[in-house]
This record gives structure tokens, sequence and C-alpha cells, in this order.
């Protein structure tokens, strides 16, 4: 084919549609007519080269028909790859064949492209595969001495449109653009390289020739050895030479872009190329890159995508984002039928009756559909479609449709959340009431209307200070307010219907809906537990009175025992010292019971009125500092002889560093006597009792530990209550009240100490409490 361009005239026209378009020859910036500024002496382009340059290796669809018999009788790689046809399955074809319009049809698109003063046809072309595209395309004349030939220029119009509208405004420039490329021509005898103008001044330089050496000094040293590479492929293996690079232009030190192209011909042992300064195209189309890659971005992040629907084929397509929401391939065949089931029965039926509204009527439609995509995953999507009029009819109708798959769920879940609170607030055993700032019922629930003896519709016209008679209109104002900021728990009675009083208790939060600030509370009737409370409270007050009752009676009876008492005690000591007179031995034992006896009953007497004045908060502390030993020492000195008649092996063991202590004497003394003479009194003879003294911080912490008969853990509790015993039978047998160890716990708890036990049965206990050393320790 390359003898075409010997013979056939050259047309500007096709040049322009070309550089219109996408600025490119073999995939680059490179098209356009032949510079003339190369020197005397130097050959020009042949037809090859042209032919290559200009139409077979070009990125652009190109085809050639026959005028006449309107045969496809060439195509280029780009067409091939457009149509999916190889370049011998396409020059079988006419090109009415690759055509979907009638030629009447495209006789009134003629027409109508000359009535809008456009030099191109919107058509349809069929692809191998069967798919039909939309096409913009472009077509001129070639003449040559013998015949007539015409040439197609075919954009797809989907592909093309982001970067038509980009490049629109580069559309005046096309014509000038074309002298931008300049011509070299390398003599690889002589080494020296011939410069167009425009490569001269695209290069920096002025020479028209220059040196081989000096034309290597142009391009960025790290470019060398492919531009070196490829010149050597080119001669040694016929591999074309189409590079790119980058320069310091000699005349201001710019960095530009160069694109270049060049043939060898052996012949002449000659190279002839071409170059183009490209750094703004680059920058260009990064930009447009970016933006598409953005726009496209933008789309996936929102789940919007678009679609068209053409009336005429009854194709329709659409972007990537529409397919990946409906998960299927979006290289694969758009089969309407197929989509539409898809989409769930309800929503199938909703979707066909807009689009009829579309066509027929001209409407638009904006849906909230259902479907289930092609892997099985349950969607919502919107679809928006809007028609596309002509001549008062809808030729096409174009929309967008967004996954709101989430939105949908949230609404939902939403709607569910409501209904469920709408349930619990209806179900509820408590009573809930919404009131409004002005304190009038916005809202209650069947059982606040039940509770107060109301209907529904008569909640609705009272304010809350109708039915709360614990407090004002302006306390319950006050008390909205506090509220406002934070949850209040509280309780109050309200007055039903027919004037009873409830006992309520009140959990009162507010929130702001709708713009409106409302009070939300859940009213739970306490009136049983009111009642419950108050009976409660007059048996803990009758209980309080009969205790203090019985502490005086007790301390009134203890004192008036102790006066005969002390006579009996005193008299007895009297006859048995024999100032009334000897006493036989008889006479001195029953008179040694009484006053024993006496004794006895006094120290009982005594234990009475300490618990008594305990209870009644009579009781102090005197405090005084002494050695703790001496107190330990002395106790047991008292104690010895009842160890001794029950053979009891009576051990004491004092920390050497604990010395003195500041306490109450006396009490101290009465704590350890109780501990120590229990010990004794529940060991069996021949067992051991030991009292430790040690210093722990600054506390001095005593134990008594027998070897006795232990007690249970069920008894545990009953140890240190006055008047309880464990077992009545050993009391008896031992003598005592069960008020010991009481005085002990609670002695120790005034200076501020902790008593407790340690025992298991059969095995012995352990007592152990602790006194802080000085009473200011207990503050």
């Amino acid at each position: 084919m390359s003898n075409i361009y010997d013979k056939c005239l050259y047309d500007e026209d096709m040049c322009t549609h070309i550089m219109n378009k996408d600025h490119s020859v073999n995939g680059s910036q490179i098209s356009g007519l032949p510079d003339k500024d190369i020197p005397d002496g130097i050959s020009h382009y042949n037809s090859d080269y042209l032919y290559k340059f200009f139409f077979a290796e070009n990125n652009v669809i190109m085809l050639l028909v026959d005028s006449d018999s309107s045969n496809i009788i060439d195509a280029n790689k780009a067409a091939c790859n457009y149509y999916g046809w190889t370049v011998e399955e396409i020059t079988c074809k006419k090109i009415d064949q690759i055509n979907v319009f009638s030629a009447e049809y495209i006789k009134m698109e003629s027409k109508k492209a000359e009535n809008e003063n456009r030099d191109y046809l919107f058509l349809k072309h069929f692809l191998a595969n069967g798919d039909i595209r939309d096409v913009k395309v472009y077509s001129g004349t070639i003449r040559s001495e013998s015949c007539t030939f015409l040439y197609y220029i075919v954009y797809d119009v989907v592909e093309n449109e982001f970067v038509d509208n980009k490049l629109k405004k580069m559309q005046l420039s096309a014509i000038q653009r074309l002298k931008d490329i300049g011509k070299w021509e390398m003599d690889l005898s002589s080494g020296k390289v011939a410069l167009s103008q425009t490569t001269r001044r695209i290069y920096g330089l002025e020479d028209k020739i220059v040196t081989r050496d000096h034309i290597k000094k142009i391009p960025l040293s790290h470019y060398l050895p492919m531009l070196d590479k490829a010149l050597d492929d080119l001669i040694t293996r016929n591999i074309p030479y189409d590079v790119q690079f980058k320069i310091k232009r000699q005349n201001d030190d710019s960095i530009r872009i160069i694109h270049s192209v060049a043939e060898y011909y052996p012949e002449k042992n000659i190279i002839i190329g071409v170059l183009q300064d490209i750094t703004e195209y680059k920058r260009t189309k990064t930009k447009l890159r970016e933006r598409k890659s953005l726009l496209n971005q933008v789309g996936k992040i929102a789940h919007v995508g678009a679609w068209e629907y053409d009336i005429a084929t009854g194709s329709i397509t659409w972007t990537n984002e529409v397919a990946r929401i409906h998960e299927i391939d979006s290289n694969s065949t758009v089969n309407v039928g197929l989509l539409l089931e898809l989409y769930s029965s309800t929503s199938r039926k909703v979707l066909k009756d807009a689009m009829v509204k579309v066509l027929e009527m001209g409407y638009a439609e904006d849906l909230e559909l259902e479907l289930l995509t092609a892997k099985g995953n349950h969607k919502w999507v919107r679809i928006i479609a809007y028609p596309k009029m002509s001549e008062g009819k809808v030729v096409k109708v174009t929309g967008s449709l967004q996954d709101i798959t989430e939105q949908k769920q949230a609404e939902i879940k939403i709607s569910e959340e409501a209904r469920w609170r709408r349930l619990l607030m209806e179900q509820s055993s408590d009573g809930i009431v919404i009131i409004g700032q002005d304190g009038k019922v916005i809202e209650a629930n069947p059982r606040y209307a039940d509770m107060l003896g109301y209907s529904h519709e008569e909640m609705q016209l009272l304010s809350i200070w109708d039915c709360d008679t614990s407090h004002t209109p302006e306390q319950i104002q006050e008390m909205l307010q506090i509220t406002d900021k934070n949850k209040s728990l509280y309780e109050s009675q309200l007055q039903s219907k027919d004037g009873s009083i409830i006992d309520v208790e009140i959990n009162a939060n507010s929130a702001t809906f709708g713009g409106r600030r409302m009070l939300f509370c859940v009213c739970r009737d306490i009136s049983l537990r009111k009642k419950v409370e108050r009976e409660l409270l007059a048996a803990k007050i009758a209980a309080e009175n009969a205790n203090k009752v019985k502490s005086e009676f007790l301390a009134t009876m203890s004192h008036e025992l102790r006066t005969p008492l002390t006579a009996i005690i005193g008299f007895s000591d009297v006859l048995l010292e024999g100032i009334a007179g000897d006493l036989n031995q008889k006479q001195t034992n029953y008179i040694g019971h009484v006053s024993n006896a006496g004794k006895h009953l006094l120290e009982l007497i005594n234990d009475i009125l300490d618990i008594s004045k305990i209870e009644a908060g009579e009781s102090e502390l005197i405090y005084e500092k002494f050695e703790v030993s001496d107190v330990i020492y002395g106790v047991a000195s008292v104690l010895n002889s009842l160890a001794d008649k029950n053979k009891i092996n009576l051990c004491i063991d004092i920390d050497p560093e604990l010395k003195m202590i500041v306490a109450d004497r006396t009490k101290f003394k009465q704590i350890l006597a109780n501990l120590l003479s229990n010990a004794i009194k529940f060991t069996p003879e021949k067992g051991s009792v030991s009292v430790r003294a040690i210093l722990q911080d600054d506390s001095v912490q005593i134990s008594v530990q027998d070897t006795g008969i232990g007690i249970a853990v069920n008894d545990m509790d009953k140890l240190f209550q006055p008047f309880k015993q464990l077992n009545p039978s050993l009391t008896r047998k031992h003598e005592g009240t069960g008020l010991g160890l009481a005085l002990s716990k609670k002695f120790v708890e005034m200076h501020g100490g902790n008593i407790w036990v340690e025992s298991n049965v059969g095995e012995g206990s352990i007592f152990m409490f602790t006194i802080p050393l000085d009473y200011e320790f207990k503050y």
C-alpha cells in the first residue's frame, strides 16, 4: 500500500483529524506535514516511511476504503485491535458490513452534521464479537492519478468522551502544532547531522549541521546508553527507532521531553528521523490521567456508576462501577433481560413501570430497588433515570446507579430499633412518660396511664403538675433544668384520677429530639415498698425502744442488786476474818461459799452494767501509759491458780521490743482476762494455754491459744453477741452469762482495734486482737 502515498495528493484534513483527536503518530505526539527546512543535498522521506509514519503504526483507528466498490482495502493495527479482526479478515469486508445503520440513515446523519456545522458523523459499528459501539467518524478523500480512496478516522465515543472534553481547547491549535515537528538526518559515513529549523529551535542550537558527538551532549547523560542502543538496533537489526528522552536545551538549560522516530537507509548509510517536544503534552496527559483516576476513585468510593440506554439499538452501556455493584464482569456483553432478573420481583415491576414512564412520557425517575447480585449478595441501589429528547421523542435514557446498601441497612436498623423501643415502652411494667420543657405530657405508655387511672387521650391533655402533688410547678421547672444536664433518680408522690396518692420512684433523663428538649421519666409504683418500709421503720423504733427499756431495766436492777450484794460480801468477809468471833470449820466453809458466790454474782452484775453503758453510749475510755507485760503477767498470776487446778500448762511469750502502750488499762486487762479465763475453762486437763504479744506496725497484737474443744464454723457468728451461749451445758458447768466475749469485742473496737478467732473443732482455738500503741493512731 505504500505506493498510494507516491501517487496521492496530500490531504490536510486527514492530518488535522488525527491531530485534533489524539495528537499522536505511532502512539506518540508526532503527526504532520513534511518539514521544508531540510538543508540542500539531504534526501526527503520516501513513500514507505510516510505510509508507516502516518497510517500503519498510528494509534488512531484508520480505514482505507475504495470509493467505487466500498471495499475496505486496508486497516491499521489500531483498527484491527479495536474491531477484533485481523487485517486479512477486515479487508474482505465492505464498509457497509461494519455499519449498523443503513445507507439511508447515514445520508440523514450526514445532512444533520452539515446543518450542525460539524465535520464528523455519529454512527454505530459492529465488532467481531457482536458488540455494537457508538463511534465518531471523520472521513475524507485521497486522490491519486488513477483512482480515489476514502479514509475513515474512527473514535470510540465512550472511551474518548472524557479526553475529548479536556482537549477541546487544543483543537484550534492542531494545524499550528504540525509546525512543531522537527526533522534530522544523520550521515553515518561523515558523522554529520543535519537539523531542520524546528529541530534547532527545540534543541536550542543555531548551526544547521553539527557533529554526532555534539548532538550526544544534548540528552541527559543517563539516556545516552538507551539512545546508542536504539540506533545500533536500528542499523544492525532493523528494529524501529522510537524513543522518548529528556534534554537540557542548550540556550536556556530548560529540561524538555523529546519523542523521536527514525528510519535507516543502508544504501546511502544515512538515518532520517523526526522529533517533537512533547513536554506540555506529557504534563496535560498526566493531569488528565490523574483527573480521570480521581473521578473513577470518587465514583468507587461513593459507590456511584453511570449508564446509558439507547432506544434505537436496545443496547446499554455503563461504567465499571455499575458492573461492580451488580458483581458482573465489566467486559461482558450487557444483556438487559438477564440484568433485570437480578432484581427482586417487586423491584423488577417498579423498574419496568418507571421505564415506561421515562420512555413514553419523558418523565425522570428516582427509584430505590432491591437486588441479588450475580454472586448472590443482597443489595439496595438507587437508580436515577433522565430521558434525552430529540424532536419531541426520547432517544436515549441516561442516569446513575448508586449502591445504598449501607444507608438502607442503617435505615432498617433505625426503624427496627424504633419498633423495639415502642414495643418496650408499651409492654413495660413501669410507667413511662415524656414531658416537654413546658411540663406538658407529650407521650405516656399504657402502664403510666393505668397507674393514674387516665385514658391515653386524657394523658395528652395533662401537665406533670396535674399529677405530682409533692412539688410546685416552680419546683418542677427547676427540676427540669437540673435534669437537663444530669440523670436524676428521686422519689415522689403522684395523685391518680380518683384522688388516691401513689408512691413512685422516678428515673428522669433529658434529651433533645427534633429540636425539642424533652424529659424522659420512668416511674415505678413503690407504694407496697413504701408501706413495708414504714412498717419496718415502726418495728425498728419499737425494737430500739424495747432494747432501751431492757438496758435501763438491767442497769436499774444491777444497781439495786449491788447494794445488798455488797453487804452480803462485806459481812461474809468480816465473819471469815473472825472479827465477830471464831468460826468452826463447817461454819468457815459455809461462809466461804456465800462470799465466793456473792463475788461471782457481783462480777456478773458488773458485766451487765458495762454492756448496758456501752449500748447507751455512756462508756468511756480512760487512757494511760503502761507496760503491756505488766498487765499480761498480772492477769496470768490471778488465773494461774485456776490453771493449776485444771492441770493446764500456761505459757507467756512477749516480744522484747514491745514496751509501752497508751490505752484504757482496766479495759485492756478485762479483755485479756476474759480471753484467758475462757481458754483455761474450756481446755481439758493436761492441756496448754499460751499468751503471745507482738509488735505489729503501730499496734500491739495479743493472741490467746488453747488446745481446748474448738468452735464449729457455724457457731463463729454467735461468739461476740451478748447473751449468746454456744453450749448452755458447758456454760452452766463453767458458769457465766455469755457477756465476756461481747464486752471484749466492744472494748477492742472502742480502742480502734480488731478482734477475731481461728478454730478447729477438737483441736483448739486462737483468739487474737489488736490495739493501737497510741490512741491517736485510731484517728
